[in-house]
């Protein structure tokens, strides 16, 4: 039967004294509305810059655009750069043993508790998720190496009509493969919440900490507390990895680990323009964790020391996105310290798929819309920035801050940056007289493939294969646009990379489909102006119009029958056989 936590009125779970006070919201509702407008309108200014500054500010523009570019190039060579070692690194923890590893540590450190002493705790927040999805993601759990070492916690929602139901059959099915398995419920309607993986995330913890610290007397600082999305599926020796991470680690208690996620468990089923998007988010994140001086944030599944998280009381419950959130929130109370360690194994997540073609763009879009709203961490980074109490530095604070304001505006903004940001221009410059410095307007002749749709609805002139026809092979092109074309390499190495991260192609997706898909990519401008430019601008204009977010569910799994995951032993001998066939994971 399902262990069914109920919450003291009195307990005090948080600690007496929190080091410094950071309120999520500004000190008025006025002060809250002009916050709220900083995401729009440094997105709108950027994103507006390539419509007036080739007339109101020419060489700005000239000068700031040949620098993004420059920047643009350094990254996606960089980023290709990371694809390749991430690659090479994922092979290597895959056959990586961690207890061998942990005993070669243990000589030099003779303080050092023993390898059986830490205890994960994992929470899986879910609402209306079904069962079959849930027991995928905790057979992944169940085959873990040290299985006997988690506690699985199934943060429920009350308002769910048989989460009581569902919750005991699962408990009942899965608790005696792990250290510990309880549910807890977490109730409608309580003051200042906001509904969301969040607010039920805190819920079950605090749930948790009553059961297993104030009453069951265990020690709180021997656990790590992981966040869970309900789809994900966890690689077998993902918390053997942790644990030796957690034993080594110099600053335990002010580190999160953050795995290698990519969107594949279900991305073979999903309409073939979603799996760019998806396919690529996997890859960034995989790139951001090698970056050097890259500022990473914990995201979706991710881990921390119960005793940090205890300290800093938990997710703010009024907050959609808790992930960078809570990393915030760490930062700016614990100071320079806290800081993410990258987990190089893999971590399967579920694309967006329901049962029509049209239903699931419509159901990434929204699902889009929403991780896009955490753009209202960028009012709370810089007043937390602002606090004079916080034991972060100065630099540090500016660091998180910016960081976050970059992230979100490019988010919205880099789609006209990068695909209009020389075409426009150009055509200004060209035509409507825009008085950009000659040495921007400046055109070389170069191999290529050169475009002109102007004629496309003049048949006459398809086959003229000068600048007269609707293809050249030449091309024309300013600095800037040297600058653009040449990012085609790490683009190709990206495509490769994503395909192989996608995993064995399916029985029913025949070859000839596989490759097919490929051609999508060339509408790659089409796709991320709709699922990704959109949906940030959706969010952000919610946000400054001061129109909150209703937290929905993504309709997420597999139209497939459901596969068991496989065993540490059999991944292990996985892990060998393409070792010794030269391949990566």
């Amino acid at each position: 039967m399902a262990i069914l936590a109920r919450r003291s009125p009195s307990a005090a779970t948080a600690p007496s004294s929190s080091p410094v006070a950071l309120p999520v919201y500004a000190s008025s509702h006025l002060r809250e509305r002009l916050w709220n407008m900083l995401p729009l309108s440094v997105s709108l200014l950027l994103a507006s810059f390539v419509f007036w500054g080739p007339f109101y500010a020419p060489w700005p523009f000239a000068i700031l655009s040949m620098a993004f570019f420059t920047y643009w190039l350094v990254r996606s060579y960089s980023v290709a750069v990371s694809c390749l070692v991430g690659l090479r690194k994922l092979k290597q923890w895959q056959q990586a043993n961690w207890l061998a590893k942990y005993c070669e540590w243990l000589p030099d450190h003779p303080d050092a508790e023993k390898w059986e002493w830490p205890r994960h705790l994992v929470i899986i927040p879910n609402y209306k998720e079904s069962e079959e999805g849930l027991a995928r993601t905790l057979d992944s759990l169940a085959n873990q190496a040290n299985a006997g070492q988690v506690v699985v916690v199934m943060a429920m929602e009350a308002r769910e009509a048989d989460a009581h139901v569902k919750a005991e059959r699962l408990v009942t099915r899965y608790r005696r493969h792990f250290a510990g398995m309880f549910a807890t419920f977490h109730p409608v309607g309580l003051p200042n919440e906001t509904p969301g993986k969040g607010s039920n995330e805190a819920w079950g913890a605090r749930e948790a900490f009553i059961h297993l610290i104030e009453d069951g007397g265990d020690d709180i600082r021997r656990y790590s507390v992981t966040s869970c999305d309900a789809d994900a599926v966890f690689h077998p020796r993902h918390f053997e990895a942790l644990n030796f991470l957690f034993l080594t680690a110099p600053d335990r208690y002010r580190t999160f680990w953050q795995p290698t996620i990519f969107n594949s468990n279900n991305i073979w089923e999903i309409p073939a323009p979603l799996r760019i998007p998806d396919g690529l988010s996997g890859i960034n994140r995989m790139s951001n964790l090698l970056l050097p001086g890259s500022v990473k944030f914990p995201t979706s599944c991710y881990s921390l020391s119960w005793q940090m998280l205890n300290e800093v009381d938990y997710w703010d419950e009024e907050v959609i996105p808790e992930d960078w959130h809570l990393y915030l929130k760490c930062s700016y109370t614990f100071g320079d310290r806290v800081n993410v360690q990258p987990i190089f194994l893999p971590l399967g997540n579920d694309c967006v798929l329901t049962d029509g073609y049209f239903k699931t763009l419509r159901a990434h879009y929204a699902q889009s819309v929403r991780h896009a709203w955490g753009a209202s961490d960028i009012p709370y980074a810089w007043r937390a920035a602002r606090n004079p109490g916080s034991p972060a530095s100065w630099g540090r604070k500016v660091l998180l801050a910016t960081s976050v304001t970059k992230v979100h505006a490019l988010w919205m903004a880099q789609w006209y940056m990068v695909t209009l940001g020389v075409l426009l221009p150009s055509k200004m410059a060209g035509t409507w007289g825009a008085p950009l410095p000659e040495w921007w307007v400046q055109r070389y002749e170069i191999p290529g493939t050169g475009w002109h749709p102007e004629y496309v609805f003049q048949p006459s002139h398809w086959f003229n294969f000068d600048r007269t026809g609707l293809l050249e092979f030449h091309m024309y092109v300013n600095a800037a646009g040297m600058l653009v074309g040449v990012c085609i390499v790490p683009l190709i190495v990206m495509m490769v990379v994503e395909y192989r991260q996608r995993g064995p192609r399916p029985s029913n997706v025949s070859l000839p489909k596989a490759v097919a898909s490929f051609l999508i990519w060339p509408a790659m401008a089409v796709i991320t102006f709709f699922f990704a430019s959109m949906p940030a601008l959706h969010a952000q204009w919610k946000l400054a119009s001061g129109k909150g977010l209703v937290y929905r569910v993504a309709e997420k799994g597999s139209r497939r029958l459901h596969v068991p995951v496989p065993s540490a032993a059999s991944a292990q001998a996985e892990a060998e056989a393409v070792g010794a066939l030269g391949g990566g994971q």
